[in-house]
């Protein structure tokens, strides 16, 4: 079933289309990956999908009473309220949906088949935002996202921007929903956010779209991509690499199919231009009347132009020798130990992918390895004479006034404004880009400058801090060929894995308050962490049977003391326990007519019935867990 259109739209900005006779169509089960060159109108598209903003002409068609989990929904973030309180509220949708639910039980039990049909309908998007169980999946959301057990108390007034924006997406991820729709979903997260985020998406129960970059991402959650360009959107079957293989592909047909008409059309211009006048005119007429109604081949526009970096061609080191030595190194932020004792090797001509979660210390590490800022303790040796370029993720680097052109003078004044240009437009700043002022660029914009200027000068260590946030795929694949070019030394920082396995030698893992050392790259990296993760759930899920086993022992003691008078209010105990025994037999019950033919026939009445096993479950399990902590 169809869930949304959008028919020949139009979106201007001034006298610009930025979106010109668009037309998508999001049917249920779609997992469509958006991508396109930054400013081509990507998240100006998804917004007129979510029906937040209006196009200047076209048409949006939804499907009515369609449920979207959109950014553009986000609530305030008000002092004084926790971050999982936060979430829990979220917009309000869940609590909304949960309350016609329970109005639709009361018609649908005097046999109301219109109740019964809409149920099914709200129940699909009621399970999305984490059904009867919400607690428990808002918890585990913000457990995927980063968020400690101590985190989820915290006031969201005092969080950092990265903190905030994965509030807000942990906010959608939980809202009930037909279509979800995220825009750059992986920024501000670490691999493993990554990975829970993808593994989110390829399990929501509703359609999604997303828009990202992030190429080994789209890989793992698309079934469709669709790519924005020229104002209008081309949607692919597939994931990412099947989409590139299949554009490629699509550009060479179209490149041969131009080239043999423009050949046939030249061939048959020369006999009509030769013959015209003579005694074949008659022939050379009937040809151009057939040019005349040929349906010309457009010329393929191929991919855009990519950044063409060049990190320097000449560096100093020899291959494998060390570049950087820490020994018993500590870092510390506040009162906040990040690293303790920790010791690694930088070596030369080597890349290393510096990993690890969001607020391990990453960050501070690179600052340091830079030359920028002390350690709380330890050594830090550097070769002899290391020419150190630092690229930091906050752009803090660029000038707060002036122009492109002035920006990249300030670094190198002994060239003439030609060259400036020339270079300026290796990362796509042409013609009146250059004159744009440094505090109007996009982000993306001002990631290809900070670039632009790093590449003004000779380097034997590049120390990158996140140098793909807010670049496009283009982008992206353009850093990382000029990496693979470069014969000097890097240290990087990313969450983008594709590039990581493209490029890195080794990754050093950061997480609490040591440096691993991985020396065949991501995969060993992940493998192992994931191994470690798997036997850390399986001693916890021990620890839960072992305390279950006690609780089991420790019940007739609990039953003795209520016989005695010595538990406290020994009227409320036994009302709960009687409450235990009922909705066990109502669980009973519920299993039983699910047994039932009739029922068994019927896809909406077995929602409805697992749904109540599920609420009854959940109610079940909180009874035992006051039981087991009565005092």
């Amino acid at each position: 079933m169809t869930l949304v259109t959008l028919d020949k739209i139009v979106r201007r900005f001034g006298d610009f289309a930025i979106l010109d006779g668009l037309s998508l169509r999001v049917d249920e089960g779609d997992r469509i990956g958006v991508v396109g060159d930054n400013g081509a109108g990507k998240t100006t598209m998804v917004r007129i999908l979510a029906g937040v903003d209006e196009p200047d002409l076209g048409q949006r068609n939804p499907r009515r009473d369609l449920r979207i989990a959109y950014g553009v929904q986000m609530p305030a973030m008000p002092k004084g309220t926790t971050v999982q309180d936060l979430v829990m509220r979220g917009t309000g949708e869940h609590g909304a949906l949960e309350q016609r639910m329970r109005s639709l039980e009361a018609k649908m039990a005097t046999g109301d088949e219109s109740a019964l049909r809409e149920y099914g309908v709200l129940q699909a998007a009621f399970e999305s935002g984490g059904g009867y169980d919400r607690k428990h999946q808002v918890e585990k959301v913000l457990s995927g996202l980063g968020f400690s057990l101590a985190d989820l108390a915290k006031d969201v007034s005092v969080l950092s921007g990265g903190e905030k924006s994965r509030v807000q997406l942990a906010i959608l991820m939980t809202t009930p929903a037909d279509l979800l729709i995220l825009d750059e979903p992986t920024n501000h997260l670490d691999l493993q956010g990554i990975e829970f985020v993808e593994d989110f998406v390829v399990r929501y129960p509703g359609a999604s779209v997303v828009v990202s970059h992030d190429r080994r991402f789209l890989d793992a959650i698309a079934n469709a991509i669709v790519e924005v360009a020229d104002g209008v959107a081309n949607r692919w079957r597939g994931n990412f690499a099947h989409y590139s293989q299949q554009r490629d592909l699509a550009l060479l047909t179209q490149a041969r199919q131009f080239k043999s008409q423009r050949e046939f059309v030249d061939k048959e211009m020369e006999f009509i231009r030769r013959n015209m006048a003579g005694r074949m005119s008659a022939q050379a007429k009937g040809r151009l009347k057939r040019l005349q109604r040929l349906q010309l081949i457009d010329k393929p526009k191929g991919k855009r132009a990519q950044m063409r970096l060049t990190f320097g061609a000449t560096t100093r080191g020899q291959q494998g020798q060390t570049a950087i030595e820490c020994e018993d190194l500590t870092m510390r932020a506040g009162s906040l130990t990040l690293l303790e004792r920790a010791n690694l090797r930088v070596w030369f001509g080597e890349v290393t992918a510096l990993l690890g979660r969001n607020g391990a210390g990453k960050t501070t590490l690179l600052r340091l390895l830079a030359g920028i800022g002390q350690p709380a303790g330890g050594v830090i040796q550097r070769a002899r004479n290391l020419r150190i370029g630092y690229f930091s993720q906050d752009k803090n680097d660029l000038p707060q006034h002036g122009t492109v052109l002035e920006a990249m003078r300030e670094i190198d004044r002994t060239v003439d404004e030609r060259t400036l240009r020339d270079h300026l437009a290796l990362f796509l700043f042409c013609g009146d880009d250059i004159e744009k002022p440094v505090g109007e660029l996009s982000g993306g914009e001002k990631q290809r400058l900070s670039l632009a200027r790093m590449t003004r000068a000779q380097f034997d260590l590049l120390c990158l801090d996140e140098p793909t946030n807010h670049l496009d795929v283009a982008g992206t694949e353009g850093l990382e060929q000029a990496l693979k070019e470069f014969p000097g030394t890097v240290v990087l920082i990313t969450h983008d894995r594709q590039l990581v396995d493209e490029v890195a030698d080794r990754v050093l893992w950061v997480e609490g308050g040591s440096v691993r050392s991985f020396d065949q790259g991501l995969a060993q990296c992940q493998r192992v962490l994931a191994d470690e993760r798997a036997a850390a759930r399986a001693a916890e899920s021990e620890a839960r049977d072992l305390a279950a086993k006690k609780a089991e022992v420790a019940a007739p003691e609990a039953k003795k003391a209520i016989e005695t008078g010595k538990v406290r209010n020994p009227l409320m105990f036994q009302k709960l326990e009687e409450r235990i025994m009922q909705l066990e037999a109502d669980i009973e019950g519920a299993r039983a007519a699910m047994l039932d033919p009739v029922n068994y026939a019927s896809a909406s009445k077995m929602k409805e019935l697992q749904g109540t096993e599920v609420r009854l479950k959940r109610e079940l399990a909180d009874c035992y867990q006051q039981w087991e902590n009565w005092q």
